[in-house]
């Protein structure tokens, strides 16, 4: 009777074991740290006593283990920002709610960049290209739902591309032919040309995420829409509060929602500051634990004050972001190649990256890019400030001062006054004072020169000046999120047929245009890099625009509460993975 009932029990036992085993295989990448949810092994039930020693070939049941603790969870991760807490639509990207949206905190963004600027699923779980890169396979979450709890269908997933590439426009899916639905959480895009690695690039913020049918469907006016329903997405966490006069906005976890592992932060809340300074006091008071704001690193005059003090990591990395310098290549005398290399030597980059940058500006080489930038080429020579240089290889070229007004004349005679216009901001200190150190650069070394001071007073004045080519000398900014699409972007004359956007350059080459969208519109990364090399070599040879400087990035955050924090080059710790890897201290 005790063999059977020490048999009985040990049957039980495995039972047990067994009914434990299951579980789902997720094809997402491994959770960063903290993020795992690993369940302890059943404890093993031991008989109590006067049981039989077991069979010799029955293995002794194991020791019971303690079960493993789990992350300990961010109860609520405080994020400060620079940007308004007033527009709380998914459809855009305005204000603090569109900007955090970057890192898919309410929205399923399909895909993200990650730190080393590789894409990876988020929404989606895997995916395939095929050779020609026509087709995108992909998979996606199991389980999602959306914030007023309802199931993501393949309804939604169909959906979501018809509307971007029908109602929102968005240009890299303008050849997207085919949505299919292959199975259960199993899609197919099919492009009339080889766009998918196009769009997959250009889809990881927030331009490119899932839309729910039940609240977009027949909607075109979609940027006006203020309700709460505007607010609703399938990501980690959803609004539940905000606060127009105190600039705060509320958010709370939605498990379901999991698309990199357990979600270890509970609850969100982003304030807004009105300036960088006060944002900075309140960090250091212990009042938010991390700083992120689109772009718009701490300023390093700013940060010094700062340094050095307890529990307070400054976030330092490198800056995808610069200012750059277009010369106006479809008049004279910036037409000629000669007289922009000249001038290239004339700028004093040591006094423009103090500008942008203080103590921790860097010289740029002659390229454009800069070394956070994907496909960046070192193997192209440094930019060098020499004014005798640049005075030599003025008189060389036929830029003279023929009259002795100690201004130079163009070859034929003709006087020179370059006009110089910085690109038009609701902040203009470092755009007006790298134009002040322009026009000293040009006149050190005899050439006339002026801010064309109407075009700073007005953004449609700007812009109407550049498109059109008024212009010697523009100044101009790139964003850190271009870094895929590069400064090349707005260097270009003209677009090509069937694009739109944004386009400052005047320096008219086929080469430029065409190796710019074999770049962006690369099948793969050996033909993105190819082509990104032969764009950097033409600004060598050409110079037909420059970067002022290569930048450092500060993006703080308190480590006295939080743990794990993984600080992004040009980012920060504010980033897709960051509610999935910080856990509390």
């Amino acid at each position: 009777m005790k063999r059977i009932l020490a048999l009985t029990l040990a049957l039980l036992l495995c039972l047990a074991l067994f009914a434990g085993c299951g579980g789902e295989t997720k094809t997402n990448p491994t959770p960063a740290p903290g993020g795992t949810n690993t369940a302890a092994p059943a404890p093993t039930q031991q008989p109590s006593g006067g049981q039989e020693t077991p069979a010799p070939t029955q293995a002794p049941a194991p020791t019971a283990e303690p079960a493993p603790a789990g992350p300990k969870h961010v109860a609520n991760l405080i994020v400060g920002t620079t940007a308004a807490n007033n527009t709380f639509n998914m459809t855009g990207q305005k204000d603090a709610f569109g900007r955090m949206n970057y890192n898919g905190l309410t929205q399923g963004n399909f895909f993200y960049r990650d730190e080393n600027g590789d894409i990876q699923p988020y929404f989606c779980k895997s995916y395939e290209i095929s050779d020609d890169g026509t087709v995108l396979d992909f998979t996606w979450h199991e389980g999602a739902i959306w914030h007023d709890g309802q199931p993501v269908t393949a309804d939604d997933i169909v959906f979501s591309f018809e509307y971007m590439r029908d109602v929102k426009k968005v240009g890299s899916l303008s050849n997207l032919t085919k949505i299919e639905i292959l199975g259960d959480n199993v899609g197919r895009l099919t492009f009339s040309h080889p766009d998918v690695y196009y769009w997959m690039n250009t889809s990881v913020m927030n331009t490119s995420c899932v839309y729910a049918k039940h609240i977009w469907e027949g909607v075109t006016d979609y940027s006006n829409v203020t309700g709460p329903e505007a607010a609703i997405g399938c990501g980690p966490f959803k609004l539940v509060s905000y606060d127009l006069d105190s600039q705060t906005s509320v958010y709370e976890v939605v498990p379901e929602n999991d698309f990199l592992g357990e979600i270890t932060v509970d609850k969100v809340t982003v304030q807004s500051y009105a300036d960088q300074a006060s944002l900075m006091m309140a960090m250091a008071n212990g009042e938010c634990d991390a700083y992120y704001t689109y772009a718009s690193p701490i300023d390093a005059t700013l940060i010094d004050t700062f340094a050095g003090m307890p529990d307070l990591d400054l976030g330092e990395s490198p800056f995808a972001g610069s200012y750059q310098m277009l010369f106006g290549c479809s008049r004279a005398p910036g037409d000629d190649v000669n007289f922009r290399q000249a001038i290239a030597y004339a700028i004093d980059y040591p006094t423009a990256a103090a500008t942008i940058n203080g103590v921790y500006g860097q010289p740029a080489n002659r390229g454009v890019l800069n070394p956070s930038i994907k496909g960046f080429d070192g193997s192209i020579g440094m930019l060098e400030y020499n004014p005798e240089t640049a005075k030599s290889m003025l008189e060389a070229a036929g830029y003279k001062d023929t009259d002795g007004d100690g201004w130079r004349e163009a070859p034929d005679g003709s006087a020179i006054d370059l006009s110089v216009i910085p690109q038009y901001s609701s902040n203009m200190e470092v755009r007006s004072r790298l134009g002040e150190t322009v026009v000293a650069s040009l006149k050190g070394v005899g050439v006339n020169c002026h801010i064309d001071e109407e075009a700073i007073t007005n953004s449609e004045i700007w812009e109407d000046k550049v498109t059109k080519e008024d212009y010697d000398i523009s100044i101009t900014f790139c964003t850190s999120g271009m870094s895929y699409s590069t400064p090349f972007r707005y260097m270009l004359a003209e677009l090509r047929e069937g694009d739109s956007g944004w386009h400052w350059g005047s320096y008219h080459s086929q080469e430029l245009k065409d190796w710019y969208y074999a770049m962006t519109e690369a099948i793969n990364d050996e033909a993105y890099l190819e082509n990104s090399r032969k764009l950097q070599h033409l600004a060598d040879e050409e110079m037909f625009a420059l970067t002022f400087a290569w930048q450092t990035s500060f993006f703080p955050f308190r480590t006295d509460k939080i743990e794990n924090w993984g600080n992004w080059k040009s980012w920060g710790v504010i980033n897709s993975e960051t509610w999935f890897r910080i856990t509390a201290k």
